[in-house]
């Protein structure tokens, strides 16, 4: 069976359930109730009996006075200690209730009867009859006036309950709708994404904020995340296959040469192994940056800790120069702390540096500073520069604006520095900026907002 049906019958049945409950709970507080003063309208009639024959007993035979007394649609008997009964008085029409059983009983008694399907209310009272003696005075009396009214109450119950219970169903059919909808929606959504291979969205309408509507958001997060990874990982694959083919091919090459006259040409096997070495590294390193990549942001670990930046730059720029043996000043008024994480920063500022190493053979200028909204961290080269309409391209993946920038470097890049650079720059909360102009040189800053 299906939710919504499911849904439907379950919430229909509850809710008939739950009116037959009240309705039934109305009709027996009514039906009591009725009996109730059915009970006390007996007995308030027996003692108007009693009272009225010893009123009268030395001049009218109590026997003769239980006749005036009778009621007219009941029975009326007086029952003795040795269980014997005077002939109970009764009309034509109620003569029936002369042949039900009785007894003598010592305390005031009430009970319901059913005659022939007709309900009556039977009072015993234990009385001093005037011969002194105590007897019973048993009162029967008819309830159909009574009976006939809880019978009215009954069809209008039922008529009431029938009623009500078409809005419910309809209702209960409007309720599983609304919840199933959704999840039809998110059903069908998921067969078109396992048909076409391509990740869809569920289409959110109306302001509501209910758990339904909270499901489908989810869902939609859901599916950008799977499609962020999906992408991740395919460009991974692509970017991977892509790269690596250069330097696998320079190796195999180098290999093959090796296996056919390394033995016996020295200066090729020096060569060769030197080749292969400085693929191999380079294979390393950029395999290690696809990776990374391949990440999201928030998969990174960032640590967040005090960092004093001045000393980072500090330390950042002594490596630097005694790996690359380039002149590199420092530019830094105060110190400048930031709460951030300090290996992220020092990987980023080692990717703007080796930019700068890599197209320029001037010398390079860090500056690190703060003017009360925003601290930063600067890298000024005077490259060759970054032409104007292709400034914006180079944080894309593989990009590089000419491969002439790298002739008589002796370093090539691979295209992937700026673009982990700006994806370091987001996990840590801070934004890249560059400004360039060809032939002067370029300038890259690591900008934080003192808001953070």
């Amino acid at each position: 069976m299906k939710l919504r049906s499911k849904i439907h019958l379950y919430s229909s049945v509850l809710f008939a359930v739950l009116l037959v409950a009240v309705n039934l709970s109305v009709y027996i507080l009514f039906d009591r109730m009725s009996f109730g003063n059915e009970v006390k309208r007996a007995e308030a009639e027996a003692e108007s009996i009693v009272q009225g024959v010893q009123r009268s007993a030395g001049s009218i035979p109590p026997d003769d006075l239980l006749r005036a007394y009778a009621p007219l649609d009941g029975m009326l008997r007086i029952v003795k200690p040795d269980g014997t009964s005077s002939p109970p008085v009764t009309t034509s029409e109620e003569s029936k209730l002369s042949e039900l059983k009785y007894a003598y009983v010592t305390e005031r008694m009430t009970d319901r009867l059913s005659v022939e399907g007709i309900g009556y209310a039977w009072v015993s009272i234990p009385v001093i009859w005037p011969d002194g003696e105590v007897v019973n005075v048993q009162l029967t009396e008819s309830m159909a006036e009574t009976e006939s009214r809880l019978g009215v109450l009954r069809t209008v119950l039922i008529g009431v309950t029938l009623i009500a219970l078409i809005p419910a169903v309809l209702s209960s059919r409007m309720l599983a709708d609304r919840v199933a909808r959704p999840i039809a929606s998110m059903t069908g959504t998921m067969k078109d994404i396992l048909r076409s291979g391509r990740f869809k969205r569920l289409s959110l309408a109306g302001p509501s904020k209910d758990e339904l509507k909270e499901m489908g958001e989810t869902f939609n997060r859901m599916m950008d995340m799977l499609e962020s990874s999906f992408e991740r990982q395919e460009r991974f694959v692509s970017d991977a296959s892509h790269e690596l083919k250069t330097p696998l091919t320079i190796i195999e090459s180098y290999a093959s040469l090796l296996q056919r006259r390394g033995r016996e040409r020295p200066e090729i096997f020096d060569e060769a192994v030197e080749a292969i070495l400085s693929e191999a590294v380079r294979m390393r390193g950029m395999t290690e940056t696809l990776l990374m990549l391949a990440r999201k942001p928030e998969q990174w670990n960032v640590t967040k800790e005090e960092v004093d930046m001045v000393q980072l730059a500090e330390e950042s720029v002594r490596a630097f120069q005694n790996a690359y043996h380039r002149k590199i000043t420092l530019i830094a008024d105060k110190p400048c702390g930031r709460n951030t994480d300090s290996g992220k920063l020092k990987q980023l500022l080692f990717i703007l540096l080796d930019n700068a190493r890599k197209y320029s053979e001037a010398d390079i200028t860090v500056e690190v500073g703060e003017n009360g909204r925003e601290q930063w961290i600067t890298v000024y080269d005077q490259g060759i520069g970054i032409p104007k309409d292709e400034l914006d391209k180079v944080f894309d993946r593989f990009y590089r604006v000419d491969p002439a920038r790298t002739r008589g470097t002796g370093a090539g890049g691979s295209g992937l520095g700026l673009s982990l650079a700006k994806d370091i720059a987001g996990a840590l909360g801070a934004r890249l900026r560059l400004d360039s102009r060809e032939g002067e040189g370029t300038t890259a800053s690591i900008i934080f907002s003192m808001e953070q």
